[in-house]
């Protein structure tokens, strides 16, 4: 590879992790808007202020965003970049790896976030109480994955660092 060509596993990292950066900038933004509104109830879920429910919406959005980017591009692509492999994985095994070496904070977390991931996708409107307590546990929980998300950032960085040390930064 020449100098003026990018490995194309650093670039799916690199283009990952402003994608992540942005999705949590508009869950940070979302959830100063949001947080005298919870912890919610079935009650306040149906009277939810209507000029409201597009910054809701836009918090689920980004945080769903955000978990789908994480799995499908940046932690395959760390995994490839720190194992010099691109040789497809199961995800458990990504995730155990990752755990491993301090890039993931918790496979079990991730896993849970996965799971209110996938809660929050298949909503049903008959099923308030069961929403407002998924929502409630991802407006308390949802610095747990940034959190993981700027675990993995340092990670990476580090580790580009020890890989490139001349590149300097």
């Amino acid at each position: 590879m020449s100098n003026g060509d990018i490995d194309p596993t650093i670039a799916t990292i690199e283009s990952a992790l402003r994608e992540g950066e942005a999705h949590l900038r508009q869950l940070e933004r979302a959830s100063s808007i949001l947080t005298d509104l919870f912890p919610l109830n079935a009650e306040a879920l149906k009277a939810f202020p209507e000029d409201t429910v597009p910054v809701l919406d836009q918090f689920i959005y980004r945080f769903t965003k955000l978990q789908d980017s994480m799995a499908t591009r940046l932690l395959p692509s760390l995994y490839a970049y720190l194992n010099a492999d691109d040789t497809p994985r199961p995800f458990l095994d990504i995730l155990s790896f990752l755990e491993k070496i301090g890039i993931l904070t918790s496979e079990r977390d991730w896993q849970f976030f996965r799971g209110l991931r996938n809660n929050l996708a298949h909503d049903y409107p008959e099923s308030t109480v069961q929403t407002a307590e998924t929502l409630n546990t991802l407006f308390a929980r949802w610095r747990d994955l940034l959190t993981m998300f700027e675990t993995a950032r340092a990670g990476y960085r580090s580790k580009s660092k020890e890989a490139y040390p001349e590149s300097g930064d």
